[in-house]
């Protein structure tokens, strides 16, 4: 069972490091979903996904948890897929007033989606049916120091991205744009902002 937490790992990382990429350059930077008004909705859902990986990284990756922690994490787990599918039906509206999603990123979010099913699945295959039993013992055993530096890594960055969206919904924290942080970081000579920024 051991190739199956590896793989799994392996999965949670890779999704992480492309998320971020959807995250930072398509959702804040590109289209600056922050300041449309049309998509507030979609912006809070990103806000709940990322709050709710929190306890589902601890409860999954930090410690091979069984009996009711086990089933924490599986609960955690559906209202993270429950967010994404309401994030899913929100897209069109959402995305209306900049021609809907674009291709790049509608396949950077089939392969996140794949990445984070394909984790929990696998993590979810490595356990014994002995643990689902609520009498299970609470820690089955451990993943290791860097599993738990990686559950630790996204549980911190989740929580972060999680605080990063709820600032981001304070109006004045949404009307920054790239022209007022290059005062601050003094750019010179070339542009540091597209000219739709």
């Amino acid at each position: 069972m051991e190739h199956l937490v590896t793989a799994s790992f392996v999965f949670l990382n890779l999704f992480m490091v492309l998320g971020a990429v959807d995250l930072f350059y398509f959702h804040i930077w590109k289209y600056k979903l922050h300041t449309r008004s049309e998509s507030r909705y979609e912006h809070k859902l990103h806000m709940v996904f990322a709050f709710t990986m929190v306890p589902l990284a601890v409860l999954l990756y930090y410690q091979n948890f069984g009996g009711w922690a086990l089933w924490a994490g599986a609960f955690f787990v559906a209202s993270a897929l429950g967010t994404e599918l309401l994030d899913v039906f929100s897209e069109n509206d959402s995305r209306a007033s900049i021609g809907g999603l674009s291709t790049q990123e509608y396949a950077l979010h089939v392969v996140l989606t794949i990445l984070k099913v394909a984790s929990f699945a696998l993590l979810f295959a490595s356990k014994p049916l002995s643990a689902w039993d609520l009498s299970s013992p609470l820690v089955l055993g451990s993943y290791g120091w860097m599993g738990e530096m990686i559950a630790l890594k996204v549980a911190i960055g989740s929580g972060l991205v999680g605080i990063l969206h709820l600032a981001l919904l304070n109006k004045r924290a949404a009307e920054v744009r790239c022209s007022s942080l290059t005062k601050v970081a003094r750019c010179s000579g070339i542009s540091c902002c597209s000219a739709n920024a």
